[in-house]
């Protein structure tokens, strides 16, 4: 076993100590780098939930405030939910931005032509036999979100 250590001393003796130097300095900046992404995902993350939050309150995560024309009222809005999605895209996996994408498009396709008074009427008075306009918005909602964890 002396033979070992006494072989590995003598490779450091001979071996010049910059490149090993220069390897721990490399593996503190990445890891340096990582903290920061991580950081800068994190609160990414927070600003993209409270953006998405403060557009729809009172319509998710409970409809405390659904209003009269909520597809006008919705379609009001998609323009800065497409702003906050864009946005957020950057932070989205790439193997995610398929899915992210059609996340998105669910909802949007949802907004502009699936929500109607009519529909959310016909829900609250034959429950279980129309599918649920709000039911389906909050699942929507919660797709989008979920980027966010």
């Amino acid at each position: 076993m002396d033979e070992y250590t006494d072989q590995i001393a003598a490779y450091f003796n001979l071996v010049p100590m910059w490149p090993l130097v220069l390897l721990g300095a490399g593996i503190v900046v990445a890891g340096i780098y990582e903290l920061f992404n991580r950081k800068r995902r994190a609160e990414d993350a927070d600003e993209f939930r409270s953006a998405i939050l403060s557009t729809l309150s009172g319509l998710y995560p409970e409809p405390t405030n659904w209003p009269k024309s909520i597809d006008t009222y919705l379609c009001a809005r998609l323009p800065v939910m497409q702003e906050i999605i864009e946005d957020f895209r950057r932070n989205i996996p790439q193997e995610d931005i398929p899915a992210y994408n059609r996340d998105w498009d669910n909802y949007s396709r949802f907004c502009r032509a699936e929500v109607t008074d009519d529909k959310c009427t016909e829900a609250e008075m034959n429950p279980g036999k129309e599918p649920d306009p709000k039911k389906t918005f909050r699942t929507l909602v919660s797709n989008l979100l979920r980027y966010a964890d």
